[in-house]
């Protein structure tokens, strides 16, 4: 419970909730949608969880206002919440643009709000590392950054606009669990991580990130319990975009070494010793030694992901790794990698050493036991493809990409981890998203698969609410009859064509989603060829760049691959097309698929039924979801897969789709299309969207 208690009583805060929402005691521009039924039915579903203790597993379609459905409940619930969210995009819209509305109306009831938002420790300005980075090399990007950051009150990255998306300089003076010090620091009082936890202990409602919520979840699960937690105690958490939670928290328990860890850390050791040397000349011998030992390390780090990327060489996609992978020169290598860091700490851990180098022979011996656990768990074939291995826990794999290689391992199974430490310790936990039922085989949906993967309680409540916007009108599904098998020569040249005329059906403001780098870049260069329309690719700008682009343009067609399947918002008119190359199936080949479906036979079922269509559905719905945003929004979305008619699961896939107006041939999406035009609104016209 957070401080001063409210005296609201807690059973009539729904009650409460609705009265206010149906009256003309809130602002208009609170609720843009004149029906409010499926919003009405989550906020009393939520108020219930949290007052009954309950877990709650909610999909409120797109347009229900899920956001202030949970949001008011917690306010008004007298307990302390936490919101974690999947992205930091989402975690501000949620503070900034949501939650201020959900505020007035639990004030105007006299209740007391304190919020607070909480990201990553990347995003902010380390006050130490930036003195120590000003003392070495002061570039003018820095020296725009301290500037900067002496009148911040936040030391957030978002609020220095200057700074541009991919400049590396932050980087260098960003804080994170490996720089960070604690209260020895001498500048922990004026620390801006320290400022933003103090907020957050005064909160009764905090936001942050699935990724932060799982660091403070492993710390809780430690030896020093809660007093090792990154996020003050709380009495409840709501998971908004719970399907990402699974994956996020695969990445998060999992290992990853890679060449840009091992760069940071050596840039580190000799910064920090140079600056150590400064100050007292008998440090100079120290000093030496670790600059010996840094160019060690870079040499022989260069060893060793050149051996890596032979084993997976540049294809963008995990590979398992098995005991035969490691050679002896890769094995040599990694030895002198580890003998490299074993020197650094050594150097850090002299009796006279400060805070600084310390936390540098902690990080180097972290790197050292993550090497080993990947290497030696391979070598004694704990992660290999025999039978049975899977159940060991992690699959160890490599990841080579143009520019870097990865080496890590992962978890397979998290069900019994989330189930111990999440859905086990607190009392209400409330997953919700716009995608996170599936269907069944009679085409009713559930939360079985949601449940199953993140180790919910079977009698979790449960609630869907379907969107309320008109898809039969507004919106049309087309999947082609005469494409060919996506594993057919000939599909990418046939679905080429079709896409070529769904783009002249609209006339651009289509939105190009692929399974694949090589789909998207090969469909990006077949466009440009063929359509009058501007593409834009994927990786060729920032992320944010190419969706205002896309905004500005309004006939542009933007190609791009799994992050823009989910969590982009375009409503209004810019966006009237959304192309699904395939049925977004997991890639068959990914060490982690591999081991889960080995999970799920080895049990006696059927990993394709159980685990692959399921997790297709959820990220289908959420491709699909990326069209229709508002209740004024209009348009097509087609998926160039004919699996879907003609394979046995393409109906399960079907089922959890909206309710779209369904097209057989392009005549009928021309039709519809001719249909809806006059009534799709102009740009001119105001774009809203429901909290």
């Amino acid at each position: 419970m957070f401080d001063d208690e409210i005296d609201v009583p807690v059973a009539a805060t729904a009650g409460v909730a609705r009265r206010l929402l149906e009256s003309s005691e809130i602002a208009e521009d609170a609720l843009v949608y004149e029906h409010r039924e499926g919003q009405l039915a989550m906020m009393d579903a939520v108020e219930r969880a949290l007052r009954n203790d309950r877990h709650l597993f909610v999909e409120a379609g797109t347009g229900t206002g899920k956001t202030l459905a949970y949001l008011l409940p917690a306010l008004l619930s007298g307990k302390k919440v936490v919101v974690s969210t999947a992205t930091l995009a989402l975690e501000e819209q949620i503070f900034t643009k949501d939650l201020p509305i959900a505020k007035a109306i639990a004030e105007a009831q006299g209740v007391p709000v304190r919020a607070a938002l909480m990201k990553g420790l990347s995003n902010y300005v380390c006050k130490r590392r930036l003195s120590e980075a000003l003392a070495s090399a002061a570039s003018p990007a820095l020296l725009r950054l301290a500037t900067w950051e002496r009148e911040s009150d936040t030391g957030d990255k978002s609020e220095a606009g200057f700074l541009a998306e991919d400049d590396p300089t932050f980087g260098l003076i960003a804080s994170s669990s490996d720089t960070r010090i604690g209260v020895e620091c001498k500048y922990y009082d004026a620390c801006h991580v320290t400022r933003m936890r103090r907020d957050a202990e005064r909160a009764n409602l905090v936001v942050v990130s699935h990724h932060l919520f799982l660091a403070d979840l492993a710390l809780r699960a430690g030896p020093r319990g809660d007093f090792a937690s990154v996020i003050p105690p709380y009495d409840a958490v709501v998971f908004d975009e719970a399907q990402r939670l699974e994956g996020i928290a695969t990445d998060f328990f999992g290992v990853r070494v890679t060449s840009a860890r091992l760069d940071a850390l050596l840039r580190d050791a000799e910064g920090t010793l140079t600056i150590v040397a400064s100050k007292s000349p008998k440090f100079l011998v120290d000093l030496e030694a670790m600059q010996r030992l840094v160019e060690q390390g870079r040499l022989v780090a260069k060893v060793l992901f050149t051996e890596l990327g032979k084993v997976s060489p540049g294809s963008g996609d995990k590979r398992p790794l098995a005991p035969n992978d490691l050679s002896p020169s890769l094995l040599a290598a990694a030895e002198r990698v580890d003998l490299a860091l074993s020197g650094i700490s050594a150097v850090c851990a002299r009796a006279e050493a400060e805070e600084a180098e310390e936390l540098l022979a902690r990080r180097a011996e972290d790197m050292r036991a993550d090497l080993r656990e990947v290497l030696l768990g391979s070598r004694t074939a704990r992660y290999a493809d025999g039978p049975g291995d899977a159940n060991l826990g992690r699959v160890a794999w490599v990841e080579s990409r143009e520019r870097s290689v990865a080496l890590g391992a992962s978890p397979v199974d998290l069900s019994r981890t989330l189930r111990n430490m999440l859905f086990d310790r607190i009392s209400t936990v409330i997953c919700t998203s716009a995608t996170l039922a599936t269907a069944h085989p009679d085409g009713s949906v559930g939360f079985e698969f949601a449940r199953a993967r993140l180790g919910a309680p079977p009698d979790a409540e449960e609630l869907v609410v379907p969107s309320p916007f008109d898809y039969a009108k507004n919106a049309a599904f087309f999947v082609p009859r005469d494409l060919p098998d996506p594993q057919a020569p000939t599909y990418e040249a046939k679905a080429t064509d079709m896409l070529v005329e769904l783009i002249d059906v609209t006339r651009g403001g289509a939105f190009v989603l692929c399974t694949s780098n090589r789909m998207m870049k090969a469909f990006a260069k077949s466009l440009r060829a063929r359509t009058r329309y501007r593409v834009l690719l994927q990786g060729e700008a920032p992320k944010k760049l190419l969706l205002s682009t896309f905004r500005a343009k309004r006939d542009a067609v933007l190609v791009a691959t799994a992050s823009f399947w989910e969590g982009v918002d375009v409503p209004g008119d810019a966006l009237r097309l959304v192309v699904l190359d395939k049925i977004p199936f997991a890639v068959p080949t990914d060490p982690v698929v591999v081991a889960r479906c080995r999970i799920i036979e080895e049990s006696g079922g059927n990993p394709f039924v159980e685990y692959s269509v399921p997790e297709a559905a959820i990220v289908l719905k959420q491709g699909f979801g990326r069209l229709i945003r508002t209740d004024k929004d209009r348009g097509i979305v087609a998926l160039l897969d004919p699996r879907a008619r003609t394979k046995g699961y393409g109906r399960r896939l079907l089922a959890g789709l909206p309710p779209a107006r369904r097209c057989d041939s392009l005549d009928d999406v021309r039709a519809f299309y001719a249909d809806v035009t006059g009534a799709t609104h102009t740009s001119a016209e105001a774009d809203t969207t429901l909290v």
